[in-house]
């Protein structure tokens, strides 16, 4: 039998296996992790390091700091955690990154730590959207990350890994952040819980690197261990680009270059066509109109169009997170808000994914535009997403977020609610001062609804 894409890059990063042998689902391995990635509770994992007796970092290479959650707490305890983070790190060798700097995750994959091909972890549970990279990214616990910066190992049971069929091309209007909505609500009866996702079909082609980033990142709501896309031409292109901007700046070791990038996608892992799937789903992007999942529920979906008609009264929208504050997101938004202004009782927040992503919004404009607008700015990092700093909702309050969780309390008050929705649609409602569609978005044909989408395209145990 032959192995899927994940199989294939958990066999290139196992550690002890025979000549010959290969992973499957339900196996469990030793690994190697290319990087493991830890944020502000990297204060946390320190002390687990040290109760196992390790004294040295195994490979200072491979651990990664970013600190991006409780980045607007200025209090002393926080600031001495922090500062503590970074002796470690300088004491250890290892790749840090302060405060502003941005959220983990985008930075991972910004600036190269997440390539195609590699098995990357982090201690959060949005490591899936290294998937959008064509690696596998997955979750470990803390005490894991410790074992990995004392041993440069740890454990895996391979999962059954799902293959989800993207077929067709978006409308307009229609973006990644409604492919993985309807995703979550098409597909809610369990159906990749657990599991390891690979994307496949012809409709991949036409996804950007943000938009595949953003359904990767939400796999972790959809209930998937991992969210991984293959290594093709749009990924190539963006790896170019990113190859450029770290020969541009003048690293003297780059992550990697334009010839390495070359290698990687000629050598690329691709699935065998035997390779054994627990089971597939299959969805036409033609078909996916815009959605809004809430309240306090994701896999509770409504078409735009409907939920517009019972008009929402938002009290606070947010364009934000490692989901949705890429620059994709507040083009959108810019574009949305050019020659409008946020309502007079709704505060709209923004904030970047990375320090580089605020700077080239910037450059073009979008984010004075927003700001114009009557956004309010906040620095590059969770905050709100995670109820943490300025933006947070208050009791009773209504909030409509481009973010990737709005579970009762997660953003504030557990008595407020939460939708989530575009960054386009969130603009839009901003401005309205209740749930509504973006008069910009072209509406194209109707698409069918979730339920419909679901019914007929679910195979299970394919080969």
């Amino acid at each position: 039998m032959g192995q899927t894409l994940i199989e294939k890059i958990v066999n290139r990063y196992a550690v002890g296996l025979g000549a010959g042998q290969l992973t499957h689902a339900g196996d469990y391995v030793s690994i190697r992790p290319h990087h493991v990635m830890t944020h502000d509770n990297t204060g946390a994992v320190i002390p687990k390091f040290e109760a196992i007796g390790a004294r040295r970092v195994h490979d200072p290479g491979q651990p990664v700091f970013c600190l991006d959650h409780d980045i607007q707490n200025t209090s002393s305890e926080n600031l001495a955690k922090y500062a503590k983070i970074q002796r470690f790190a300088e004491s250890h060798d290892i790749n840090f990154h302060p405060a502003g700097s941005g959220i983990g995750h985008q930075i991972m994959v910004e600036q190269g730590y997440v390539v195609p091909g590699a098995l990357v972890v982090a201690s959060d549970s949005h490591s899936n959207i290294y998937g959008g990279a064509a690696a596998l990214g997955t979750p470990v616990v803390r005490t894991d990350a410790a074992a990995i910066w004392a041993t440069g190992e740890t454990w895996w049971q391979i999962p059954d890994v799902v293959k989800v069929e993207l077929r067709g091309r978006l409308q307009p209007g229609v973006v990644g952040k409604d492919v993985i909505i309807t995703l979550c609500g098409a597909f809610n009866n369990d159906e990749v819980l657990n599991c390891a996702v690979e994307f496949a079909g012809d409709g991949i082609a036409h996804l950007t690197m943000d938009q595949r980033l953003t359904i990767a990142n939400m796999t972790t709501e959809w209930g998937a261990l991992a969210g991984v896309f293959p290594f093709d031409e749009v990924l190539r292109d963006y790896l170019y680009t990113r190859a450029d901007v770290f020969s541009q700046r003048g690293d003297m070791e780059p992550p990697y270059t334009r010839e390495m990038v070359d290698q990687w996608y000629a050598e690329r892992l691709e699935p065998d066509l035997d390779a054994y799937y627990a089971r597939e789903l299959v969805i036409d992007l033609s078909q996916i109109v815009p959605h809004v999942a809430g309240p306090n529920e994701v896999k509770t979906i409504t078409p735009l169009a409907e939920i517009q008609q019972k008009k929402i009264k938002v009290d606070k929208a947010y364009i934000l997170s490692c989901v949705n504050g890429r620059l994709e997101d507040f083009e959108a938004a810019a574009d949305v808000l050019k020659d409008k202004r946020v309502a007079p009782h709704v505060k709209l927040y923004i904030s970047a994914a990375s320090s580089e992503i605020e700077g080239n919004a910037q450059h073009r404009g979008y984010w004075q535009q927003l700001e114009k607008a009557g956004a309010i700015a906040l620095p590059s990092g969770c905050g709100p997403c995670i109820g943490l700093g300025e933006g947070t909702l208050g009791a009773g309050e209504v909030g409509i977020s481009a973010t990737n969780r709005n579970f009762k309390g997660r953003m504030g008050a557990r008595d407020s609610q939460v939708y989530l929705a575009s960054p386009a649609v969130v603009a839009a409602s901003a401005a309205a001062g209740y749930i509504c569609a973006p008069t910009v978005a072209a509406r194209g044909p109707p698409g069918r609804t979730a339920g419909a989408l679901a019914a007929a395209t679910t195979r299970q145990g394919t080969q």
